[in-house]
């Protein structure tokens, strides 16, 4: 995020209201093709931290690529990764936010998630996290490793990239409206 940004106050909410993401766990995923691997990415998961105001996991998509046919691609495999497809193993899923970083045309596309429950509804991490990756593959036709937990890993946690906290303020939009706040 910018530290040009317009109203300094705004900069401090995004940070309070995203610094209470802890990440979960991460998998690798790609799309197969002739020649190998089409796509390769990464997905980290994350929630907020307990006492948030919004039940929601964050699915943050990074994938690389290294034109704009690949970046063109992934942008139409993600758009069938849609609140219907999730709806499928995840009926509790109350809506789904679906925002594209927009730090656009490098190396890596960002797009990320958040999917949001009702906030009475307790979610079992362990069952969920595989119906995720059941849903995008079946979705996408993407292949997906298992899932790697956190707590499982003897790595810290990672901090938000540079795109992701450029995307802030998009994710915040779209959280709030899912959830009829404005």
């Amino acid at each position: 995020m910018s530290d040009s940004f317009p109203n300094p106050d705004i900069q401090q909410e995004l940070n309070a209201f995203f610094s209470q993401e802890e990440f979960i766990a991460f998998f690798d995923f790609y799309l197969p093709g002739s020649g190998g691997k089409m796509l390769n990415g990464l997905c980290k998961v994350a929630r907020p931290a307990d006492g948030h105001s919004v039940n929601y996991l964050c699915l943050t998509f990074v994938v690389d690529t290294p034109n704009d046919e690949a970046e063109k691609q992934i942008e139409r495999l993600l758009a069938k990764f849609d609140l219907k497809a999730l709806r499928e193993q995840l009926p509790s899923l109350q809506s789904l936010t679906s925002v594209p970083a927009s730090m656009r045309h490098s190396e890596n596309y960002v797009h990320q998630m958040d999917l949001i429950f009702p906030k009475d509804k307790d979610l079992d991490l362990r069952e969920v996290v595989p119906m995720l990756l059941f849903s995008l593959r079946k979705a996408t036709g993407f292949k997906t490793e298992s899932p790697q937990w956190w707590d499982e890993v003897s790595l810290d946690a990672p901090k938000p990239t540079e795109a992701e906290k450029a995307n802030w303020g998009n994710r915040l939009k779209a959280i709030f409206k899912a959830v009829g706040k404005k």
